[in-house]
This record gives C-alpha cells, sequence and structure tokens, in this order.
C-alpha cells in the first residue's frame, strides 16, 4: 500500500480522515508545464498536448471510492497523481495526494482505491474534493480543475424535511414519525438554548435509520451497542429510530444534538470543554433526569463514593456501573450552574471555552472558583436535592 502524502496548510491538527464519491464529466485544465526546449513565454500560448479523457470517483460506501483517469498525450505519460480532501469543519486543510500505478504510455487507464478500512469512514453525505497531476517525458504537466463529488447511504430511497438549520432525512419510517422527530429537534434546541444561550451556528443533517441494525451498517467497525453517533465537524447525525425505541429515540435525538450545539459553540484549535460539562449539557437538553440515573447519583452521595470534578473532565470509564454514575455527576453539575447562576453565566462559560480556556481558568473567571470548588458547593446543593429532600 502506498504512502499518502499529506500537504498540510495552517494549523497542524491530528485528525481521522474519512471519505467518499461519484463520478463527473473530465474536468477543465490548467497548463503548468512546458514541454523541453520552450521558454515560459511559448508555454503560456501553446496548448499542452497530455488530455485528460475522462476523470471518475465511484463510491461503494461505506468501504472504499475508487478513482479512475484516462488520459493521453503525444509523449509516453510518465507520471499520474490523485489529489482529494474532505469538506468538513478544520482549522487545517489535509490534502492527500497519492501517485498511481501503471505502465507508461502515450494513453493511460490508472485508478487508485482509497478503501477507507484502513483510514476510518465517513458519515453518508459527507462530500470530497479531488483532481489529478499528470506529466509526460517531454515535460508537460498539466493539474485537472477540482471536482466535487458526494459519499451517499444509496442502499436506501431517502426523504428530506426542513426546518431552521436542521434537515431531516428517512426512508422507511412514517411521514408522520419524521415530523414528529423534526419538531422534537426544533424544541430540544429552542429548551436548550432558553437554558445554556447556547445554538447551532451551521446547519446540521439527521439521518433517521430504521433501527440500529442499518445504522450500523452504514458505518465502519460500530459497536453492537452504538445506537446514534454525532459526526460533529461533520455537521452530521446518524441514529436508528421507530415506532418501538421512539422514548429513547426522542431523548436520544436530543442528545446528538446537544453534542453538535456544544461543538460549535465551544470549537477551538487549542482545548476543548470537559466531558462532564459536555456530557452534563446533553443530558440536560434530554429533560429531566431518568430513574436509573438518579438511583446511581443517590447512592453514589449516600456511600460517599462520588467523583471530583477533575477525575470526570477526562473521557468516561467504560464499565457501566461506573459510567452510570458519571453522567448522573455531569448532569447535576450543569443543573447546579444552571439553576443557581443562570443562563447567561453559561452562556459566557461555552464562550470562554472556544477562546481555548483552561478548566480552572473558565470556571474562575465566570464563577468566582474553580474544579475543586465546583464541587464543593455542587456537593451541597446535591446532597439538598437527592438526599435530605
Amino acid at each position: 500500500m502506498k504512502k499518502a502524502v499529506l500537504l498540510l496548510t495552517g494549523l497542524v491538527l491530528v485528525f481521522g480522515l474519512m471519505t467518499g464519491m461519484v463520478s463527473s464529466q473530465p474536468p477543465g485544465i490548467n497548463y503548468v508545464g512546458a514541454g523541453k526546449g520552450m521558454d515560459a513565454n511559448s508555454a503560456l500560448f501553446s496548448a499542452s498536448p497530455i488530455n485528460i479523457i475522462s476523470s471518475n470517483a465511484t463510491p461503494q460506501f461505506p468501504n472504499a471510492i475508487v478513482f479512475e483517469v484516462q488520459a493521453d498525450s503525444i509523449a509516453p505519460i510518465i507520471d499520474a497523481r490523485l489529489h482529494f480532501y474532505v469538506e468538513r469543519d478544520s482549522f487545517v486543510k489535509v490534502v492527500t495526494e497519492e501517485k498511481l500505478d501503471f505502465i507508461s504510455s502515450t494513453r493511460i487507464n490508472a485508478s487508485y482505491t482509497w478503501d477507507m478500512r484502513y483510514t476510518g469512514g465517513l458519515p453518508t453525505g459527507t462530500t470530497v474534493i479531488f483532481w489529478w497531476t499528470i506529466t509526460d517525458a517531454s515535460g508537460w504537466q498539466i493539474t485537472s480543475e477540482q471536482q466535487k463529488v458526494n459519499f451517499n447511504d444509496t442502499r436506501y430511497v431517502w426523504k428530506s424535511l426542513q426546518q431552521d438549520k436542521i434537515t431531516l432525512y428517512w426512508y422507511g419510517a412514517s411521514n408522520s414519525l419524521a415530523q414528529r422527530l423534526l419538531d422534537t429537534s426544533i424544541l430540544g434546541l429552542s429548551s436548550l438554548e432558553a437554558n445554556t444561550g447556547a445554538s447551532l451556528s451551521r446547519r446540521v443533517s439527521i439521518y433517521i435509520y430504521d433501527d440500529a441494525s442499518d445504522m450500523r451498517g452504514a458505518m465502519l467497525f460500530a459497536q453492537e451497542w452504538t445506537g446514534g453517533v454525532a459526526y460533529t465537524s461533520y455537521g452530521t447525525i446518524v441514529i436508528g429510530i421507530n415506532d418501538f425505541n421512539i422514548t429513547w429515540g426522542e431523548r436520544a435525538l436530543v442528545h446528538e444534538l446537544a453534542h453538535m450545539v456544544n461543538y460549535q459553540m465551544t470549537n477551538n484549535p487549542y482545548n476543548g470543554m470537559p466531558v462532564w460539562l459536555e456530557e452534563g449539557l446533553a443530558m440536560y437538553a434530554e429533560g429531566s433526569l431518568e430513574l436509573s440515573f438518579q438511583q446511581a447519583l443517590i447512592s453514589a452521595l449516600s456511600g460517599g463514593n462520588l467523583f471530583s470534578v477533575r477525575s470526570i473532565s477526562s473521557p468516561f470509564s467504560t464499565d457501566a456501573s461506573l459510567s452510570y454514575q458519571k453522567y448522573a455527576q455531569s448532569y447535576s453539575l450543569v443543573d447546579f450552574l444552571i439553576s443557581q447562576y443562570g443562563q447567561a453565566k453559561m452562556a459566557s462559560l461555552l464562550e470562554i471555552f472556544r477562546q481555548g480556556c483552561a478548566y480552572d481558568d473558565a470556571l474562575q473567571a465566570v464563577y468566582g472558583f474553580n474544579m475543586d470548588g465546583l464541587y464543593q458547593a455542587w456537593l451541597a446543593f446535591a446532597m439538598q436535592k437527592y438526599v435530605r429532600a
């Protein structure tokens, strides 16, 4: 497997790269080379002998994309390179360059398969941009114009509804269920904005699969327990909801939308939000704390087995019993901050996190205490609400 050359511009960040595409017409040509023995002025007025006959990109959702190019020239073509990048929210543009294998000739057919099982998958609806650079033995080189192609889950015939910044796609469910889920999304976003001042700044696409199995078929290496995913940098949510899991589905959908809002409100190249705030806001957006989480929190409060705020600022454990408590504590911390200090301060906290501020510094600037001070202030609130009530 050839090693991709990454051409990075701007701030270098590490993130997973994923992709997909469709066919398009042969691109236009930019002449960037001259034949041997020709000066620069002659090159400007001479037509390149290299001709790109066809250029295609065929998606094999969700696993791969096959790029193909056919070209000819008077002299043998000695080099053909594919360049592509994925359209997504990022502080750095990552362009992958692949040198194609082919037998040098005056007419070539070359291809490259991007196997996403090695690089990571893409959510449905993602757009990929690609182009070619072709060089022949006489020194001529051309670079094609960029082509745009979409990586879609074509296993289903999708219908859509749109309102505000939400576009909801579905296929098997009834129109009434789709409308209900769109209404739930709009209501959830409205409630989140009223409580936190946070709102979407860019469009979000929601893909409703008939069930979790269908949804996992659109993903590479999905965990069996995965019911919904927010691809925050792509502005895409995929989730499996039907008439039989609608109660769970509505809460889960609002939860994933809250993650999308959190991302759009605070994304920066320096620092993220603490996990307790990220998950706490998503849990809070769902509505009142569910009984199973309440019981986990009450048990921890009564037994004195609580996690410090610092310890739940990093990713949660995969142990179910510990995760329940951490999610419950996160919800309660957000509940405390909003109920005791109001929406305006939470909005200020999110804005400070957008600037890349450290956790303690952000809390100190808005509330006058750090993570340890937050723990002490919250503890009295939680004991009164859940244990002494």
